[in-house]
């Protein structure tokens, strides 16, 4: 049995729907003609943005269909997911992301998904639409020296006095906590069951959705700045800083219902930031692929259609537990 995946959101659960037997041999059919058009879930190359970032299909329960019974041919080994059986499909696949030369010609097996959505009556709202219309939103390769150096940072107290950016608040913790590690949320086994507020909070609990409020027993209610605020209250974080503080900023969609969230993850002079979007890799670059570094930072850098800035909010845990 296979669902397919709508890749659109960066803090909420993705729209899915599942196919029919008659679709799952549709969909076989189309990747064995070309098979150079699924990609990688869990080691992907490619730099996402925040938006829609292409299709998932997953094997949610292996059985007679055709996913699970048709070999793989070649062209698929390079798709280094888990395989239900020796030599068959992948248990889950990226569409919409790359398109071969042959493929270009002919209506893609992404498209014919999207298509399907309409036919099935899948409950899609106007702005995810519009967001699939436009196509995936893939940003420019980085340049690698353009990072932080990965791994906890000491500061003691006053370190970073003078070193502050104009017009920041963000900065001003007595003893904050930083750890730039998103290698550590983006291996494989983690990268896709983690999203932005796992990252944020610096938890890794494998809840592909975690929500905030959740943990302290008051799930948000409405994805608005104030609605998100309650939650993130509820589990503990507040509007000043604290000893040993994590530092986080919350953003919303105006049209998607979405957050987002970013994390600071060194101290001054740079004072890098960090971010997940949804379940793909985390990232240290804002969405024009500029280093989230001062004079960057999420108040100010190109957090696409995340334009409502809710503000900083300040945990002092090392790891503020999320679910």
């Amino acid at each position: 049995m296979l669902e397919v995946e709508v890749d659109v959101f960066s803090g909420m659960p993705n729209p899915t729907f599942q196919l029919s037997e008659r679709e799952e041999q549709e969909l076989v059919d189309r990747l064995v003609a070309e098979p150079g058009q699924i990609s990688s879930v869990t080691e992907s190359m490619e730099n996402f943005g925040l938006g829609y970032r292409g299709l998932i299909v997953r094997l949610i329960k292996p059985d007679g269909g055709a996913w699970s019974r048709t070999d793989a041919p070649a062209d698929l080994s390079a798709v280094d997911e888990t395989t239900a059986r020796p030599g068959g499909l992948p248990v889950q696949g990226r569409l919409g992301i790359r398109t071969t030369a042959a493929e270009s010609a002919a209506e893609s097996a992404a498209d014919w998904l999207l298509s399907l959505i309409e036919r099935k009556r899948v409950a899609i709202s106007d702005a995810v639409w519009d967001a699939l219309r436009a196509g995936p939103h893939m940003l420019p390769t980085t340049d690698a020296a353009e990072q932080p150096p990965e791994g906890e940072f000491e500061v003691t107290e006053g370190s970073d006095e003078g070193l502050a950016p104009r017009g920041a608040t963000w900065w001003a913790c007595n003893s904050p906590y930083y750890s730039a590690n998103a290698s550590f949320f983006n291996a494989p086994e983690h990268v896709t069951r983690n999203n932005c507020y796992c990252f944020a909070s610096n938890h890794m609990p494998d809840i592909r959705f975690a929500l905030p409020g959740r943990r302290g027993g008051r799930p948000a209610t409405s994805i608005t700045c104030g609605g998100v605020i309650d939650g993130l209250r509820a589990d503990g974080w507040v509007d000043g800083c604290q000893v040993n503080t994590l530092t986080i900023a919350l953003v919303i969609h105006p049209t998607l219902p979405d957050f987002h969230f970013y994390r600071v993850v060194t101290g001054g002079p740079e004072w890098w930031w960090g971010h997940k979007p949804g379940g793909t890799p985390a990232r240290y670059t804002d969405d024009s692929s500029q280093p989230l570094k001062q004079p960057l930072s999420p108040i100010n850098a190109n957090r696409g259609g995340y334009i409502h800035f809710c503000g900083c909010f300040y945990q002092n845990n090392d790891t503020a537990f999320v679910a």
